[in-house]
């Protein structure tokens, strides 16, 4: 997963641009109903929409083409159809909003460190939920990990030889009907191109919830996330805003009292049939 934590105590005052702020982690998101009256309002200035073009990276003005209507968006490596993702496309479609997935095919693949990575080689089946709350799941191991650890997730092929790309892009087409090249937009030619490291191309990445979609995201309340949340997540959110004196538009994905789950990166027993 992307994670957004509560790093609010780590964002610069836009007034000051460095002070730390008190706000709270509430304070970096929207609540829907809000973000999409607010994207609606956005969307009619003019000179809003040329500022946001002229300091996107060439590749990030191309990827701008998708957005032909108010979009939904979800930063996934490789989109593929995990409980989250199917949650995101049925809330998109209730909000009128075209569903973007975000991919990046040119991330390095791991066995440990990110769980969403690591589940599109291990695939967690979601069973039942237990009596103390508990989610069971069974797995699926798909990928030799031993033979892709570390390498670009462009380059990984499943064990029957497929590449893992196609792989969850077929298994999404069949399980929520999407069409690919219309929802899915593959970000590797301008992250990399605007540095390559998350450091680099976070404040391009949020540069696209000024005025042109929703960013949908998801809160993991884990220590292991503070360093990124404080390190990246936090200045990045913190220029957009300085820069165009507004939010960027984010909207949680999943409650935080349930953010912690298995079942959002597990998939339903449909799946297994078709691996």
């Amino acid at each position: 997963m992307s994670i957004i934590k509560d790093i609010s105590r780590w964002i610069l005052s836009p007034q000051t641009g460095s002070d730390l702020t008190t706000l709270s982690s509430n304070d970096m998101f929207t609540n829907q109903r809000s973000a999409l009256s607010e994207l609606m309002e956005r969307r009619k200035d003019l000179s809003l929409k040329r500022s946001v073009l002229q300091n996107l990276h060439p590749a990030g003005r191309t990827f701008l083409e998708k957005f032909t209507r108010p979009c939904a968006v979800l930063f996934r490596q490789v989109a593929s159809p995990t409980n989250e993702i199917l949650r995101f496309l049925r809330i998109a479609g209730h909000a009128g909003l075209m569903p973007i997935i975000l991919e990046y095919y040119g991330d390095k693949f791991v066995s440990a460190g990110n769980i969403y990575k690591r589940s599109l080689g291990k695939m967690p089946i979601y069973r039942h939920t237990g009596m103390d709350g508990r989610d069971i799941v069974e797995f699926r191991t798909v990928v030799d990990f031993n033979s892709y650890v570390g390498k670009p997730l462009s380059s990984v092929r499943c064990k029957n030889g497929t590449p893992l790309i196609d792989f969850h892009h077929k298994l999404l087409t069949k399980i929520a009907k999407l069409n690919i090249g219309k929802h899915c937009v593959d970000a590797t030619e301008w992250f990399q191109g605007s540095g390559g490291s998350a450091h680099e191309y976070y404040e391009q990445f949020l540069t696209l919830f000024v005025r042109d979609a929703i960013l949908f995201e998801v809160v993991l309340p884990t220590a292991s996330e503070e360093e990124f949340a404080r390190n990246v997540i936090a200045p990045a959110f913190a220029s957009v805003e300085r820069t165009y004196g507004l939010k960027p538009l984010i909207v949680e994905l999943i409650p935080k009292n349930k953010a912690m789950r298995i079942y959002w990166d597990s998939y339903p027993k449909e799946v297994e049939p078709l691996i």
